[in-house]
Order: C-alpha cells, then sequence, then structure tokens
C-alpha cells in the first residue's frame, strides 16, 4: 500500500477537531525515563572520576597528557553533538506538519552548508587523529633528557603480577610480587610480559593500561611527579584490565612511590637475614619442605628456578610459579592487593585460600591441601604466619 498524504491529513483534522482545535500533547513518560536515565548516567560519570582508580587525578606526566587527549576529544565530541542536536530538533520544531498545510516543495541540498558540514568534520577528525598518533609517539618511551631511568620487568600471571629489578640501584636485583616501589620524580619504564594468558597492567593515576600478551613483549612508562603527590610515601592502586580467567577481577597491586632515600633503603634490606624467633625457625623448616617447590623468601628468583617452575607448571606438575616472598613483612597487603598483611588475614588464606581467591593454584598443587583442606597442624600454620611477618 502507498502512502496517501490527503488521508492522513484528514485523520489529523479529526483528531484536532476532537480535541476542541488543539493538538494533544504527546505522552511525557518516554521523556521523562529519557531525563531520569540520563540524570543516572551523569552521576555514575561524576562518581567515576573519584576515588584512587580515578584517570581524573593524574600524577604523573604519561597520565597527564593522555588525560588532555581524552579531555579535548570528549569537549570536541560533545559539542558536536550539542550543535548537530541542537539544529535537528529546531528544525523538526519549527518546521513541522501543521493541520492544513499542503506538502511543502521539494528543494535540492544547500551546497555550501554541505560543504562546510563536509568539510569542517574532515579537519576535526584528521587534526584529532595526528594529535593522537603524535601523543603515541611521545608516550612511548621515557624522554631522552632523562638522566637515570628504572627498569621493570612485570610479569602477568593468573591471578597476580610479578615484578622484577635487573638493577633496583647498585646492580642488586631485586623480585617482588603485587606491589611496586618506585622512587619519586623517576622515569620508570616496563617491560610487559605473560606466562599464561593476556592479562593487562593498568595504574590509573599514572598511566593508562597496556598489555601483556604471552610470546610478546610489550612496554609502557610513568613517573610520578612530587608536585603532584601531597604526602610521601604514596600509594598508586592498580588491576588487570583485561578479563583474565576466574579470578580476573581480583587482580590487583599496589605501585608505592617512595623517597630516593627510602627506595635505597629498602633495596638496600632488600634480602638481608633478620634474627628469627625459635617459632619462626620451625616456621622456615616447614616452609622449605612445603611451599619452596612454588615460593621463594631468600631474594630474587633465579631464572633457572623460574624457567623450571614454569616449564613444570605447563607440563601439569604440582610446581607452578608463584609469588616471591622475600620482602612480604615490609608490603601492605598480599593476595594480589585483596588482603591486609596481617597474622588473621595470613591465617584465612591458608586455611581457605579458595574462599579468597577461586580458582588460585595453591589449593589445587601445594602438597599439603587434599581437596581443598589445609594438612598442617595449627602449630604449623602459626609457625610458619611467624616465619612470613619475619621477612624483610
Amino acid at each position: 500500500m502507498g502512502f496517501n498524504p490527503r488521508g492522513s491529513a484528514r485523520r489529523r483534522n479529526e483528531l484536532v477537531s476532537r480535541e476542541g482545535g488543539r493538538v494533544p500533547n504527546p505522552p511525557r513518560s518516554k521523556f521523562i525515563k529519557s531525563l531520569a536515565i540520563s540524570a543516572v548516567l551523569l552521576v555514575l560519570t561524576v562518581a567515576c572520576s573519584q576515588g584512587d582508580r580515578s584517570t581524573w587525578n593524574a600524577a604523573g606526566p604519561v597520565a597527564d597528557k593522555q588525560l588532555l587527549l581524552f579531555n579535548v576529544l570528549v569537549w570536541i565530541m560533545a559539542i558536536t553533538f550539542i550543535l548537530v542536536e541542537g539544529v535537528l530538533i529546531y528544525a523538526a520544531i519549527r518546521f513541522r506538519a501543521r493541520p492544513g498545510q499542503e506538502r511543502p516543495s521539494q528543494v535540492h541540498g544547500n551546497l555550501p552548508l554541505e560543504i562546510a558540514w563536509t568539510v569542517i568534520p574532515t579537519i576535526l577528525i584528521m587534526g584529532l587523529g595526528i594529535w593522537s598518533v603524535v601523543a603515541l609517539w611521545q608516550l612511548d618511551k621515557p624522554p631522552a633528557s632523562a638522566d637515570y631511568v628504572l627498569e621493570v620487568t612485570a610479569t602477568g600471571h593468573q591471578w597476580w603480577f610479578e615484578f622484577e629489578y635487573a638493577d633496583a640501584g647498585g646492580g642488586k636485583t631485586i623480585t617482588t610480587a603485587n606491589e611496586l616501589r618506585v622512587p619519586v620524580d623517576t622515569p620508570v619504564q616496563v617491560w610487559l610480559e605473560s606466562d599464561d594468558v593476556i592479562h593487562s597492567l593498568w595504574i590509573p593515576r599514572l598511566a593508562g593500561k597496556v598489555d601483556m600478551i604471552p610470546t610478546h613483549t610489550n612496554r609502557l612508562w610513568f613517573q610520578a611527579d612530587s608536585n603532584k603527590i601531597e604526602t610521601l610515601p604514596a600509594t598508586f592502586l592498580g588491576q588487570c584490565a583485561e578479563f583474565c580467567g576466574l579470578s580476573h577481577a581480583l587482580m590487583k597491586f599496589e605501585v608505592t612511590v617512595m623517597e630516593q632515600d627510602d627506595y635505597d633503603a629498602w633495596v638496600e634490606a632488600y634480602g638481608q637475614p633478620s634474627a628469627l624467633s625459635p617459632q619462626a625457625q620451625q616456621g622456615q623448616n616447614v616452609f622449605n619442605a612445603n611451599c619452596s617447590s612454588c615460593h621463594t623468601a631468600t631474594g630474587a628468583d633465579a631464572a633457572a628456578l623460574v624457567d623450571g617452575r614454569v616449564a613444570g607448571f605447563l607440563a601439569g606438575g604440582n610446581i607452578a610459579p608463584a609469588p616471591n616472598l622475600t620482602d612480604l613483612a615490609t608490603r601492605q597487603k598480599f593476595a594480589a592487593g585483596l588482603l591486609d598483611l596481617n597474622e588473621d588475614n595470613l591465617r584465612s588464606w591458608l586455611e581457605k585460600p579458595d574462599d579468597i581467591k577461586p580458582g588460585n593454584y595453591m589449593s589445587a598443587r601445594a602438597p599439603f591441601y587434599q581437596d581443598g583442606e589445609i594438612t598442617l597442624s595449627d602449630d604449623d600454620i602459626s609457625a610458619v604466619i611467624e616465619y612470613l611477618i619475619s621477612l624483610k
């Protein structure tokens, strides 16, 4: 059936006559619903701009440049949207059909206007695209003017982060887990690797996310500026930003920014043996007998040990890559940033790790678990905890 403009006009005139010469108002429910949704989205946007993982609170040059690029893109898109929608709404109201109105004459489009709204968006898109590419080049490497760049290799595991300093200072090699310590005002080059699936390292206030891909090395760099940090040491939260399995949402870490002297002191003290109480010595023996096939607590992991763990794990053995615990007592949290470091939480983790991080490999592969239940005695568990909180 074809469209009959005369029939449509006749039905509209009949509707107008029934309403006493007025065109009835359209239902307002859709308008009210749209307004409510817009308000909710605005509130959520404002909420996302706050907190420790806010990208709107940049604390370094990389995050600053990314935030500037984001803001310019968003504002240009917002202004363009408002202008286009404004003209559209104006035209829909100003030139709406009226009772008894004849069909308007059809004319060809306005050539100058068509040229304008083709050329202007093209120039904007090209300009923003070129600026985005230049920004990516600028953020690819630390500035060449930097006197010193701290280099760290970050490896993603299911579900925790490993950080290895080939030279943390003075030629000292350090391996730690889920807590990256860096000096303030120092560029940090991070080499990104993965030994299982794709992960993504993201520190919202310091740098945007970059993927960690098996068999491929990516990189990012960041710097925490002292003029944007109120007090030191300062903690910046990070998280895996690529879905990587059952406990992806629980794969967190922290970046601790320190004064240079405090950082040097941490490097100097790393791996130094401390006096152990009799209970801690008992815990060390239990640890060596049950945990040392996966964990290290005596310094940086040797490359051969790491390769052996990974090979054994991939072959289906009981050896799995696990966090280095050498400096555990100096950390604020453990279990990939989920729990505050204290004796109660350590006990909860040892006794029921699956309740805290589902799918973790410790309860499935450690020799002292059977069907998810720990077989160590309460005395052995207490001794291991005493040993762990002595590791500095």
